[in-house]
């Protein structure tokens, strides 16, 4: 009986796809502007997709108000990338830059069987029976973008649910920018479908492209990054940490700090829940190893647009992250107010330390000797705010990971906690979902 339930309802994911489109800028590219070079730090990142969705509830009942739909996203996204023309473009295989040709984004609208309740709590990977994946483009969740066939930068597919939801799926090129840059694309295509005609209202939301590499003595057309691009085989959870485990959390961490006759800090919400996962993560990897505590080593990728002098925009497009790296040897080092004192003083010296490229070796030389657990947070970011003229989504979220060992923060839709997104493979996911400290505030 219930192999049968499972079964119908898997089919009940049938995708009908339209005819795909591809949508050009609203306004030709300047002849001048025709070039736009990667920098070595846009270059140093994979070439893959970065892939997330919205939901949103009860938005059409007839086909004319799905036609009405489709055509303002399209229109809003033709106005937009005609501001975000790289976006238009298609990389140049040489990897060093992108030809503004305005070939435009790929854009396909698919009609799902089901209703938007039976996807929403669906997990946040990638695989059709289980996850996501369905509701995007082929190719388009962490693939690699195909210079060689002059793939689209951004990939689209509008999702038409049967009980008149829709889910709007995003891919977005990394060569082009990071999650700032994603979530600044998103914003602005969002505020010109809302705000159609009146665009004085999202003037703070337009981007800042540099077209020249900066700085110029880093512009080798020669230098060329490889990423592993494996087949899944790592398993993907989502676990929420409401704030009432945050705090309790927190009120364990200064009990022990009392005791410790410590100075109490002022511990964040991240701060708590990125050591506490890393925490986790460690022991799981040490119980799948015999209980021996290999060398490890937490890095996050951190904004850095606020720290240069003077700052950037967050609008400033491309990819301005460094790498705050923790290396641990042993369990005593993975105590969390131990963790988060070494964060901050991690996130000080990328403040003081302009050298990224020293950072980046750094992460290169531990990643020959320690296992790294990839650790990113996108929370304060505007992933609920996505308001296309018909309210805010019901659900938001980044869709798996590039690769295992890979956790995504994020705020939860209801502002109540932190959600985490994370890839293990499977004896780790198991030691890591059974650690009597995850079970105690985190629910998944």
């Amino acid at each position: 009986m219930m192999r049968g339930l499972i079964l119908f309802r898997r089919q009940l994911h049938v995708i009908s796809r339209s005819e795909t489109s591809i949508i050009k800028p609203s306004s030709p590219t300047p002849g001048n502007l025709k070039q736009y070079n990667l920098s070595l730090h846009d270059r140093m990142m994979p070439n893959s997709y970065i892939p997330a969705i919205f939901f949103f509830a009860n938005i059409t009942s007839s086909s004319d108000q799905k036609s009405t739909i489709a055509n303002l996203l399209k229109n809003s996204l033709s106005e937009m990338l005609s501001k975000y023309y790289p976006c238009a473009g298609r990389l140049r295989s040489c990897g060093s830059y992108v030809d503004c040709n305005d070939e435009g984004a790929q854009f396909v609208e698919a009609h799902i069987d089901c209703k938007l309740s039976h996807v929403l709590e669906r997990a946040p990977a990638k695989e059709h029976e289980e996850g996501l994946g369905h509701l995007f483009p082929p190719k388009a969740i962490w693939d690699k973008l195909n210079a060689e066939e002059q793939s689209s930068l951004v990939l689209v597919q509008l999702n038409h649910f049967t009980c008149g939801g829709i889910a709007i799926a995003v891919s977005l090129s990394h060569c082009i920018g990071d999650a700032i840059t994603f979530f600044s694309f998103i914003s602005y295509w969002a505020g010109l479908s809302r705000h159609s005609g009146e665009h004085q209202k999202i003037l703070h939301l337009r981007p800042h492209i540099v077209h020249e590499l900066q700085p110029r003595s880093i512009d080798n057309h020669n230098i060329t990054f490889d990423y592993p691009d494996p087949e899944k085989y790592w398993i993907t959870k989502e676990i929420v940490f409401q704030n009432c485990n945050i705090a309790k959390l927190k009120a364990s961490v200064e009990i022990k700090d009392k005791l410790q006759g410590l100075k109490e800090p002022d511990y964040t919400r991240n701060e708590l829940v990125t050591a506490l996962i890393y925490r986790c993560l460690v022991s799981a990897a040490a119980t799948s190893n015999s209980g021996e505590y290999a060398k490890s080593f937490l890095c996050q990728m951190v904004n850095i647009r606020p720290m240069i002098d003077p700052p950037l925009p967050q609008t400033r497009v491309g990819n301005f992250i460094d790498y705050n790296n923790i290396p641990t040897s042993t369990e005593s080092e993975t105590e969390l107010n131990l963790l988060v004192e070494r964060i901050r003083n991690g996130r000080k010296q990328l403040r003081e330390n302009k050298n990224v490229d020293e950072n980046t070796a750094i992460a290169t030389e531990f990643r020959r000797s320690r296992r790294i657990f990839a650790i990113s947070s996108i929370c304060n970011l505007p992933l609920y705010e996505m308001d296309f003229g018909w309210g805010r989504p019901v659900k938001a979220t980044i869709v798996d990971t590039l690769l295992a060992d890979c956790i995504i923060l994020m705020d939860t839709s209801s502002g109540d906690g932190i959600k985490a997104i994370v890839s293990l493979e499977e004896q780790d996911m198991k030691n890591f979902l059974d650690n009597k400290d995850l079970l105690a505030y985190g629910k998944f």
